[in-house]
C-alpha cells in the first residue's frame, strides 16, 4: 500500500512500546487507508522477532468473536492474532508480571487443545478438538486508552499480552458432549459479579470460531500444528487487572479461574 509504514518497521514501533510502557497513537490516525493485508504483515513481522528471539509460537487466538464488538468495530468476521511460549502464565504469576503491563485487562475465554493440525476446512469441528477449558486471556493494547481501529489491533497482534490456566482448578478435558454454547460464565470483581454470558456469545456457537481460523489458515497457507491452544474469544466484556483486587472467573463445566494481582 503505497504510503503505508513499512510493516517491520510497525512492529518494531509496537515491540518497543510494549518493552518501555510506552502508549502510541493508532496507526490508523496518519494513514486511515490501511487495511487487514498490511495488518497481518505486520503481525507476521512481529511474530518473527519474537520467535528470532527466542519465544516459540504455541497457538492462536481469535477476537471479536461476539457481534456486538464486530458492530461496534465495524467488521464482519472475527480477528486473529497468535500465542508464544511467554504469553503462558499460572495464576500464581500474575503478580509478578503486572508490573510489566501498562493497561492491562482480563476476560474469560473457552480454549481448546487440538488433535490435528490445522489446515483446510474440516468436515466436523468437534473432531479437531482434543481438550477444552477455561482461560483467563490477559489484553494490553499498546494503543491510548484501547482506541483503535480494525489495522491497528490487528498489527498489535489483537492486544495478546497473557493467557492464564490452572490445572487444577481449571483443567482441560476432553469435550465428550458438551454444548459449549449452553455453558453458563461469570465474572467477578472483588466478590461482586460484573459480567454474565453463555457460550453463545462467541458466535453463537463457540466451534465456530475455529472455522473462521480454519479459513484463515489457508487464506495464507499456514498450518498450525496438532496439540496448539486456540483462545475460541472473549465470553464477556475484558475488566481492568487492577492490583490489589481480587478475579474470579468460571464457565459451567470447566472450572473456575481466581486470580489476586
Amino acid at each position: 500500500m503505497s504510503g503505508a509504514p513499512d510493516p517491520a518497521r510497525a512492529a518494531a514501533v509496537l515491540a518497543d512500546a510494549r518493552r518501555s510502557g510506552r502508549l502510541l497513537r493508532p496507526f490508523t490516525d496518519d494513514h486511515p487507508a490501511l487495511d487487514d493485508a498490511w495488518a497481518y504483515a505486520v503481525q507476521d513481522a512481529d511474530r518473527r522477532a519474537r520467535v528470532a528471539a527466542g519465544e516459540r509460537v504455541v497457538g492462536a487466538k481469535l477476537g471479536l468473536t461476539s457481534r456486538a464488538k464486530q458492530e461496534r468495530m465495524g467488521v464482519d468476521r472475527p480477528i486473529v492474532g497468535f500465542l508464544t511460549d511467554a504469553m503462558l502464565l499460572g495464576v500464581e504469576d500474575v503478580p509478578a508480571r503486572l508490573a510489566g503491563w501498562t493497561q492491562p485487562r482480563i476476560e474469560p475465554e473457552i480454549v481448546v487443545r487440538t488433535a490435528v493440525d490445522l489446515a483446510g476446512e474440516p468436515l466436523h469441528l468437534r473432531g479437531v478438538v482434543a481438550e477444552v477449558g477455561l482461560a483467563a486471556e490477559v489484553i494490553d493494547s499498546r494503543f491510548e486508552g484501547y482506541r483503535f481501529r480494525l489495522p491497528d489491533v490487528v498489527a498489535d497482534d489483537t492486544s495478546a499480552a497473557g493467557v492464564v490456566l490452572d490445572p487444577v482448578t481449571a483443567p482441560l478435558r476432553p469435550p465428550g458432549d458438551l454444548d459449549l454454547a449452553a455453558l453458563a460464565c461469570t465474572v467477578e470483581v472483588d466478590g461482586a459479579i460484573v459480567h454474565r454470558a453463555t457460550g453463545a456469545a462467541i458466535l453463537g456457537e463457540p466451534l465456530r470460531a475455529l472455522g473462521h481460523l480454519l479459513a484463515h489458515l489457508e487464506s495464507r497457507g499456514e498450518v498450525l500444528p496438532a496439540g496448539s491452544l486456540v483462545l475460541l474469544g472473549a465470553l464477556t466484556d475484558a475488566v481492568p487487572l487492577v492490583a490489589g483486587s481480587s478475579y474470579r472467573l468460571a464457565i459451567e463445566g470447566l472450572g473456575e479461574l481466581a486470580v489476586a494481582p
